[in-house]
């Protein structure tokens, strides 16, 4: 996790699962892979397996330790609703941001029809979270729908996003 970042439109980076796998012609030119795969077989280091997914637990506290709020994109090196992450490990990621709640969480994937049915299904409590913030882009495009399911933090972050970007 990085407390800061030059990421402009969030504060700092929280990654509990590291590593993707292409889903969309947006992650042609993907720049976690690319730096993540510049370490790969580097002994010790974060990225040691390049930019194969994994789970890592030892991550998961980590926003308990920030006392002063921020806003925190989730996963930066990866995707959360990836389908190889377990559902009870989305659900853990999620306590914590419950747990760590004077934080804002950004989430965002390639992998929407997942986070739908998750969100709208057995994760329901984490979609309304008034500290999380979901999003979904498309071939580096952001998208969102005002879907009452999901919740306004959804489009929240969607807006703060764009505006970030007219400036």
């Amino acid at each position: 996790m990085s407390d800061r970042t030059s990421i402009e439109w969030t504060d700092a980076t929280w990654n509990p699962v590291r590593g993707c796998t292409k889903v969309s012609p947006g992650c042609k030119n993907c720049y976690a892979e690319t730096f993540a795969e510049r370490f790969r077989g580097v002994p010790g280091h974060p990225f040691e397996n390049g930019f194969d997914l994994r789970l890592v637990p030892e991550k998961l506290r980590e926003p308990l330790r920030w006392k002063t709020p921020r806003r925190v994109f989730v996963n930066s090196m990866s995707d959360l609703f990836h389908d190889l992450v377990p559902t009870h490990y989305i659900a853990a990621v999620g306590q914590m941001m419950r747990e760590a709640y004077w934080h804002t969480y950004q989430v965002l994937t390639k992998r929407h029809e997942r986070m739908h049915a998750l969100l709208s299904g057995d994760l329901r409590w984490l979609a309304s979270l008034p500290n999380v913030w979901f999003g979904a882009s498309f071939n580096q495009y952001l998208q969102y729908r005002d879907d009452s399911e999901l919740g306004p933090n959804m489009v929240q972050m969607v807006k703060e996003m764009w505006e970030q970007r007219q400036r």
